[in-house]
């Protein structure tokens, strides 16, 4: 699905969506940068939070991103993203899967498009096809994880909650939390803390809650920074900060208003 840039303008300052870009200095000028008739892609699955920035063109592809993450990438539509993450440009997933399995892995023997085509009707015959059907898998990228620049993605990776990819890297593999990676395949270079630290940051689930409450305590402490979030989550001194997401429902209904 599409919308033109100057329909979706309306919709980015309500919904405290940023598409950064040259002359942008206010939330209410979101998306100035772009022409007006800029398309705008969407799924049908599209929940984008407040509290989200998009630099350059990343935003003429709208994904499933948490609240406080940005992305200076343009976001492929199998991509969903949590809190508080991190995407430099450059990030690309993988292109289509061939069949290695098989004798060969040329398109002309399953997915026989123009060119295909046009041989075929040149030469008057016809070309026989072997189904080849895989499934992508979506990818999901957790809350709090650092992505480098010029990162390829695998179909249907998972990277937890934390983790650090290196600038360059090709991740074919799922990503452990709070792992740093790194290569071609990526591979573990070292966990960013000591396991018990790591236990505490999952449990205390931190990117559930609101910037004020968070800023309050010791970031630059990790472990303190944990117990400080798990003491207010007992107390109920902490309380998850609920976003409502824009979604293509809601870009649906805003279009239906300007016909």
């Amino acid at each position: 699905m599409k919308i033109a840039m100057s329909d979706l303008q309306p919709l980015l300052g309500h919904h405290r969506i940023l598409l950064a870009g040259q002359g942008v200095d206010t939330m209410e000028k979101s998306g100035d940068s772009y022409a007006a008739n800029t398309q705008v892609t969407f799924e049908a699955d599209l929940e984008l939070h407040p509290y989200t920035t998009f630099y350059g063109t990343a935003g003429t592809a709208l994904p499933r991103m948490g609240a406080f993450s940005y992305t200076i990438s343009k976001l492929h539509k199998s991509v969903s993203v949590g809190r508080y993450t991190s995407i430099a440009k450059g990030m690309s997933v993988m292109g289509a899967r061939h069949p290695l399995e098989w004798a060969s892995t040329s398109p002309v023997f399953y997915n026989q498009r123009v060119m295909a085509q046009a041989y075929s009707q040149d030469r008057g015959v016809s070309l026989e096809s072997t189904n080849f059907d895989y499934d992508q898998g979506q990818i999901v990228i957790g809350n709090d994880v650092w992505i480098g620049e010029k990162v390829s993605l695998g179909h249907g990776v998972k990277i937890g909650d934390g983790a650090v990819i290196a600038s360059n890297s090709v991740v074919t593999k799922d990503v452990d939390p709070y792992t740093v990676v790194g290569g071609v395949p990526a591979r573990v270079l070292r966990e960013r803390f000591a396991p018990g630290i790591v236990h505490a940051l999952q449990a205390s689930e931190w990117w559930e809650f609101a910037p004020e409450d968070l800023t309050r305590f010791d970031v630059s402490n990790p472990e303190e920074f944990a117990h400080q979030v798990m003491r207010g989550r007992e107390d109920g001194s902490l309380v998850p900060l609920v976003t409502q997401p824009l979604t293509a429902p809601m870009i649906n209904e805003h279009l239906n208003t300007l016909k």
